[in-house]
């Protein structure tokens, strides 16, 4: 672990934030550590996405690189820093994400389900959001909702970099997409905007304008979602709340207010992912005993970040909202396009594979993409102002030629029959990087084929007439100069036929 610098200027500041913090621990030992531990950047996670099967040995490497998080039998603790992870091809295909320790366990604590309706109101950079879609097997409704425009293409790029197609993205302020979701979802997550006063080694920023006045500040923010993400919530349905912050302002303050709001709507639930760490007595009093179902994660007691998590259980009575035209509760499904059908046909035909084929989904053909998306995907682009996409391209065609996405090669690649180009890991490399290679003797197979690297399959190429040259078709955003391995200890230990 690194210590984080403080400058001087941050130092008055700093102080009366630990200071602050402090007094929600028990005794002056765990004081002690705590302040240690808050600037202290924690090792790096990596969670497994197990929605790449072609990378499903992953987790036992991971294993042997860290140790498993305790409440996500997904994530791993690395032993070191591992600054090129995002270089990995294991990351580039999609089968890794690079995610706090502590933000990890919201998602548990939700529980989403195959097949359900989950809302992720605050859902950039993405972390959440993909573990959600993980947890879901991309069936189902995930409306992944984003506020920030500047955050939007970061989440945009990481649900299409690990295969997510059962997303609607959203952009909108929670309160007013409570007036089209009417008491909808199956489950909601909200990760809160909050001062962030538990991750001090990684983002001092906060340092600048944090105070307690602030924090309440925050608070009546973080309500005013709270009560967006209940109501949108369905009668039975659950709702958990997180924040990155340590401070009963943006914590308890803000369940309390919930509950002062919907009295005797909703019941908070136990957590067992972590045991309890009590608030001390003078400071639990001020609230209602059952806030001492939430738990805190402790940079000293968890080494990772700090937060905060609580689980709500919405009863059976629905809330009220403003309604608009367009309740999405009226919203039909749609199905599959006949010109889909026809795509469908044509591209599993020449890859000779079968996509996937359940009711979880559709298939849609636009001027320039077949998609894969929710069947209620078409109405929400058709009636919610917010909608910005449904879904992930399979496919870009031009002048009657189905082109793969390079998502889809990562999820469904190694399932095709033909054709196939095998690769060694220095012209992996080569490709990775933008650059074309020659092979030492010309092959038989021509034109577009996928290429593997022993049994993964990593992208797709063009085969030039001659045989001899093999053009790239690795998307820009995912070309890296310097390429890397994770899966095995020394790259150049592979060495696979290219003929």
């Amino acid at each position: 672990m690194r210590k984080a610098q403080v400058t001087d200027h941050e130092k008055a500041r700093l102080a009366a934030l630990l200071d602050h913090l402090e007094k929600l621990l028990p005794d002056a030992d765990q004081a002690h550590a705590f302040r240690a531990a808050i600037l202290t950047l924690p090792l790096p996670t990596a969670r497994f996405n197990p929605l790449i099967t072609q990378l499903a040995a992953l987790p036992d490497r991971l294993a042997s690189l860290g140790q498993a998080v305790a409440w996500c039998p997904d994530a791993f603790t690395l032993n070191r820093p591992h600054p090129a992870l995002g270089n990995t091809l294991e990351h580039l295909l999609g089968g890794l994400y690079i995610q706090a320790k502590a933000t990890t366990l919201a998602v548990e604590v939700l529980q989403p389900q195959p097949h359900e309706r989950v809302l992720d109101l605050a859902a950039a950079p993405g972390g959440k959001t993909t573990q959600i879609a993980a947890r879901m097997a991309n069936t189902g409704l995930l409306v992944a909702n984003e506020p920030n425009k500047k955050r939007m293409p970061a989440l945009v790029g990481n649900l299409e970099r690990c295969g997510i197609f059962n997303t609607v993205l959203t952009q909108a302020p929670g309160t007013l997409l409570a007036r089209y979701f009417h008491n909808y979802f199956d489950r909601v997550l909200l990760d809160a905007p909050c001062s962030g006063d538990g991750i001090i080694a990684k983002d001092r920023a906060m340092l600048g304008y944090w105070s307690p006045l602030d924090a309440s500040h925050k608070a009546n923010q973080q309500l005013g979602l709270l009560r967006a993400a209940f109501h949108m919530l369905r009668p039975g349905g659950t709702l958990v709340y997180s924040t990155c912050s340590l401070s009963v302002e943006e914590n308890e303050e803000v369940l309390a207010a919930l509950m002062r709001t919907y009295p005797d709507q909703f019941d908070m639930q136990p957590i067992n992912a972590l045991p309890p760490t009590p608030l001390p007595q003078a400071i639990a009093a001020r609230y209602p005993t059952t806030l001492t179902h939430m738990r805190r994660v402790w940079p000293h007691l968890h080494q990772t970040e700090g937060a905060c998590i609580a689980k709500l259980k919405k009863k059976q009575q629905p809330t009220l909202w403003a309604q608009e035209d367009g309740d999405a509760t009226t919203w039909p499904a749609a199905t599959t396009q006949t010109e889909a059908v026809a795509a469908k046909g044509t591209i599993e035909c020449q890859w000779d594979f079968s996509l996937p084929s359940t009711g979880d989904h559709i298939l849609i053909n636009d001027q320039r993409h077949l998609h894969i998306m929710p069947p209620q995907g078409p109405a929400f682009k058709e009636h919610l102002p917010f909608f910005l996409k449904a879904g992930m391209h399979l496919t870009r065609h031009h002048k009657g030629h189905h082109y793969l996405a390079h998502q889809a090669i990562a999820l469904w690649g190694h399932t095709m029959q033909r054709p196939a180009l095998a690769l060694t890991w220095s012209q992996t490399q080569q490709l990775f990087a933008g650059k074309d290679i020659v092979l030492a003797k010309p092959i038989s197979l021509k034109g577009e084929v996928v290429c593997r690297l022993g049994p993964l399959t990593v992208c797709r190429a063009l085969v030039k007439a001659e045989g001899y040259a093999v053009q790239g078709m690795v998307p820009k955003s995912t070309r890296r100069q310097t390429l890397n391995q994770l899966s095995i200890t020394d790259a150049d230990q592979i060495s696979v036929a290219s003929d």
